[in-house]
């Protein structure tokens, strides 16, 4: 009974080590992400600050129309995901000046270290964000059929 009993420790103890590298892995990754949101909002905030002191950064995908036209539609999507109707979102990306911010907001974050993907998560948040601070009348003209 007591070989049996050592057998079967001896059996099991090689997956409660891996058992407890896997926690250890999840726990490191767990950490990494929450630094990577905690960083990625930051640059949100820096670059939202450069672009309202004036700065004027354009991206470097700027000049490539396939690119534009990913980010359009990627910014589009995530807005819309979040409850941004898509006449406002036609609205304000139709506004040059409008446009143009959320140009140099993507630039600024490129500044940061951001790559195209956080870029369009910060311009997406940023429609919604002017989404949720509009007035009340745009609001409901844009949510009228």
């Amino acid at each position: 009974m007591v070989i049996l009993f050592l057998v079967a420790l001896l059996l099991a103890w090689p997956t409660a080590g891996i058992s407890i590298i896997a926690y250890v892995a999840f726990a490191v990754f767990k950490s990494y992400l929450n630094a990577k949101t905690r960083m990625h909002y930051a640059n949100e905030r820096r670059a939202e600050r450069e672009v309202v002191s004036g700065a004027k950064h354009v991206p470097s995908w700027a000049r490539d129309n396939d690119e534009n036209q990913i980010f359009v539609e990627v910014i589009q999507k995530g807005a819309m995901r979040k409850g941004v109707p898509q006449t406002f979102l036609w609205a304000a990306l139709g506004d040059t000046d409008t446009f143009r911010s959320l140009v140099y907001l993507a630039g600024a974050m490129e500044r940061e270290g951001a790559s195209f993907v956080e870029q369009q998560v910060a311009v997406s948040d940023k429609l919604v964000q002017m989404w949720e601070q509009a007035p009340a009348k745009v609001r409901s003209a844009a949510l009228s059929p």
